[in-house]
């Protein structure tokens, strides 16, 4: 079963499409863990359709899948790169970011939306989703690419607790200047004071890093992954990581997808990776 919403938000005052897939098997006591996937008018349909057919063979616990997108998507994805450049970025970003964008969509950029977007995220989506089916509060999700794995990455270190699983995959760690990372000791600090454990995984196409590269995509990704897996943290932290060999910036978050799904849903019957 599949249902879409679209809404108004009380928070900016923005429209935003929610599709939610939910599982064909019963849900468990507790309810169902929930998946939220960033920029869901591209990834929603590969990531139910591949947890709701694993799910049935048993490969995959359960979980509602939820795509947060945006309306404009339907008739023009130049509007919705303009919307989500806001809603994924946590400040206003470079001259040569605007500049890049301008000349992708045609219009002015705008950025910095990103603690205003976790707010819907957690107090109107949230909300829509457990009106749906029953869900578990400590099981949340929360996947994004590109852009989308930047403000994972920022909402992971400025918000630890607002999920407990986060998936991360070519993150823009080098938006204005990697200016993700001030908030990187804090939360390790959080980690290795046990306060926090958080399960995190980072993951990168083999071939999204070019010589010379500005981004530095798969060196950025993997170095972070290492500081992060070397924390000794409480019991329950976890964090994996993956450079996806062969994969393109545009390519890896299909192939990805099998991978980001077992770490963050295992069956009840395997122990967590």
């Amino acid at each position: 079963m599949s249902r879409q919403v679209d809404f108004t938000s009380a928070v900016d005052g923005h429209t935003y499409r929610v599709q939610i897939a939910i599982p064909f098997a019963p849900p468990p006591k507790a309810g169902y863990p929930v998946l939220y996937v960033l920029d869901g008018d591209t990834y929603f349909g590969a990531f139910a359709m591949a947890a709701r057919l694993r799910t049935i063979g048993q490969e995959l616990e359960p979980a509602v899948v939820v795509g947060i997108g945006y309306p404009d998507a339907q008739d023009d994805m130049r509007v919705a790169l303009v919307r989500r450049d806001f809603d994924l970025t946590p400040t206003a970003g470079t001259a040569a970011d605007s500049a890049e964008t301008k000349a992708m969509t045609g219009s002015a950029p705008s950025y910095a939306g990103a603690d205003q977007f976790l707010k819907v995220i957690l107090t109107e989506v949230a909300p829509r989703v457990a009106a749906a089916a029953p869900v578990n509060p400590a099981r949340s999700i929360l996947f994004g690419h590109s852009l989308g794995g930047l403000f994972v990455l920022h909402a992971l270190f400025t918000h630890p607790g607002a999920f407990q699983t986060w998936l991360a995959l070519s993150p823009s760690i080098w938006w204005d200047d990697r200016v993700v990372l001030k908030d990187e000791p804090a939360f390790a600090a959080q980690v290795a004071a046990g306060k926090i454990a958080p399960h995190v995984f980072i993951g990168v196409g083999a071939s999204e890093q070019l010589k010379p590269d500005a981004f530095m995509m798969v060196s950025n990704a993997s170095a972070l992954a290492s500081r992060l897996s070397g924390l000794k943290g409480a019991p329950g932290y976890m964090v994996g990581s993956k450079v996806f060999e062969g994969q393109t910036h545009l390519s890896v978050p299909f192939t990805a997808a099998g991978t980001l799904l077992e770490f963050a849903l295992p069956p009840a019957a395997a122990p967590a990776k």
